[in-house]
């Protein structure tokens, strides 16, 4: 019971507790604006977009995925390859964009290779894209970002789940030939080409899970990323990922998808058959 009850209070990150000096939010709200628009501000300040999302299909709820010189300076850092994209959701329902804070996501992805003013560059062009970018109530304590998971014996942010192996080639291959409707974005993390990032929607009614937790309006880690490199198609394990994006829900919350990140690793796995 101690477990659980400690777990829950990560997942929450403590924000009855600690104070806002003491904590990361994980995204911020900024004033509303047409898609169109949105991708040209981005795009004026230096921000790349690779694509959009709709989540579930709903077009209310679009995903834009950019990337930045900064970004994928970080991202080729060891085991770092994740870290070259963000997402804004552009929520048309109710009129608001909500941005992952990449000072929240580069600690967590980035851990001990986090440097303090690492994410000023892409928070300052955010801000000139945006406007005024409020920080939402969900948080996480600063400390525990660099080596958090959701509770003892869960996975890490480097606990990848691995869904197939062989050459970068041969993987980019599989995946382009298998997903090829539902790739949203591929990206070269190394100039060579040795290390590949794609965004792939997740199949059928995976998504679905948004409307289960009601996080709709937090869709932060869609499209699902796959890292192609060193002989191996990787993703982020669903059980970091999940407690990560949405640290305000509870383990109950949390119950009702139990099976999702299981699914998630099967359908990657069937992609790369």
């Amino acid at each position: 019971m101690r477990k659980m009850v400690y777990g829950v209070m990560v997942l929450l990150g403590m924000a009855t507790v600690a104070t806002a000096a003491d904590t990361t939010p994980t995204d911020f709200k900024a004033g509303y604006l047409k898609l169109d628009t949105l991708k040209q501000k981005l795009a004026d300040n230096g921000l790349q977009v690779l694509g959009t999302h709709q989540v579930a299909g709903d077009k209310d709820y679009t995903v834009v995925i950019y990337t930045s010189a900064d970004l994928k300076k970080a991202a080729k850092l060891s085991n770092r390859g994740f870290m070259a994209v963000l997402r804004i959701l552009h929520n048309a329902k109710d009129q608001e964009l909500v941005a992952s804070n990449p000072e929240y996501y580069m600690r967590a992805f980035l851990q001990k290779d986090y440097k303090d003013g690492m994410a000023k560059p892409v928070n300052d062009a955010l801000a000139a894209a945006l406007g005024t970018l409020a920080p939402t109530d969900d948080s996480m304590k600063t400390k525990k970002l660099a080596k958090y998971n959701f509770m003892v014996s869960m996975p890490h942010y480097d606990d990848f789940a691995r869904v197939a192996k062989g050459s970068t080639e041969e993987l980019c291959k599989k995946l382009e030939a298998n997903a090829k409707d539902r790739i949203v974005f591929k990206l070269n993390v190394a100039d060579d080409g040795s290390s590949v990032l794609y965004g792939v929607a997740l199949p059928g009614e995976l998504e679905k899970f948004n409307e289960k937790l009601e996080t709709m309006g937090q869709s932060h880690l869609l499209p699902y990323t796959v890292l192609i490199e060193n002989g191996e198609a990787n993703i982020l394990h669903a059980k970091f990922y999940f407690a990560l994006s949405f640290p305000q829900l509870s383990m109950t919350q949390f119950m009702k998808i139990m099976s999702v990140p299981g699914d998630i690793k099967d359908a990657f796995e069937v992609d790369f058959e």
